[in-house]
């Protein structure tokens, strides 16, 4: 990515929230609160340095406003769904995830132990809404987008359905997206929000690669190119369900590769990256 291109973090600095855009040695604050949707949905203001701090000082915090949505999307990549013995869906599938699912850039997952023993990565490319949206068309759905950063989705595979009746002899399970994506501090979102004319030209001709690696190893590397719905298309059908707010989240699925699929689980100690091509990485580990 080019110059172009403007980064926008949530730091925690002399005990409260800031935002700001950071460099390699500083970070100019932008706004002197937890005002992420603000800044997002006035480009002037994102712009306008109040002061510079030293980037040492301040603790990187998910860029997720707390009163912020996230959606993500299912089976969204042809070889994903493929792994999971899934036709394709007929419109996007969607699920819900809380802000408080999610732990920022260098800090501890919580596998959720006592509730989980199949603990799951998930790593996608996670667009942030800038300007309150409904009802977009294909044609104008990317404007809503103020920026893009790199989504791990955390997911209890042993929590994803539950036997309907006695789970003994019950002969029907149910899907249970709440058990299965939203225990809190499972999920990771971050370093910062990427934005500017480039990353919403990248979208718009998919040439974003979302790859995901496990303790150095590379288990998922896909192009946007091979998801089954387009950025656009999610935007204008989630939007006409109900109105997006400036700071929600939609991630855009996941490609093949994951744990699952693999029969390998996160463990205590695994160090995990996720990086949308051209932006910096998102490292977090496991506790």
């Amino acid at each position: 990515m080019t110059n172009a291109n403007f980064n926008l973090g949530r730091y925690l600095f002399d005990g409260k929230v800031v935002i700001g855009r950071p460099d390699s040695a500083s970070i100019d604050i932008v706004s002197e609160s937890d005002d992420l949707p603000r800044v997002l949905a006035s480009p002037e203001s994102s712009s306008q340095t109040i002061r510079r701090i030293p980037a040492g000082s301040a603790r990187m915090l998910p860029p997720l406003d707390p009163r912020a949505r996230v959606f993500a999307i299912a089976i969204n990549y042809h070889a994903h769904g493929a792994e999971a013995k899934a036709l394709p869906p007929s419109r996007p599938l969607m699920f819900y995830k809380a802000p408080s699912n999610f732990v920022g850039h260098g800090e501890t997952l919580n596998p959720n132990k006592q509730l989980t023993a199949k603990f799951d990565y998930e790593g996608e490319i996670a667009v942030v809404i800038g300007r309150t949206c409904k009802n977009a068309t294909l044609e104008n759905a990317l404007s809503f987008v103020a920026g893009v950063c790199a989504l791990d989705d955390g997911s209890a595979r042993d929590l994803s359905k539950v036997a309907l009746g006695n789970p003994d002899t019950a002969t029907v399970l149910w899907p249970d997206w709440t058990a299965n994506k939203g225990l809190d501090g499972g999920s990771a979102l971050g370093p910062t929000i990427t934005c500017g004319p480039d990353i919403l030209t990248a979208l718009r001709e998919r040439s974003l690669t979302i790859t995901t690696r496990l303790n150095g190893e590379q288990v998922q590397s896909e192009s946007m190119k091979e998801m089954i719905f387009s950025t656009e298309q999610i935007i204008a059908t989630l939007s006409s369900y109900m109105v997006l707010l400036p700071g929600d989240v939609i991630a855009t699925g996941t490609p093949a590769g994951v744990g699952v699929a693999r029969n390998r689980f996160l463990g205590t100690g695994d160090q995990l990256e996720i990086e949308v091509s051209g932006l910096d990485a998102l490292r977090v580990k496991v506790g």
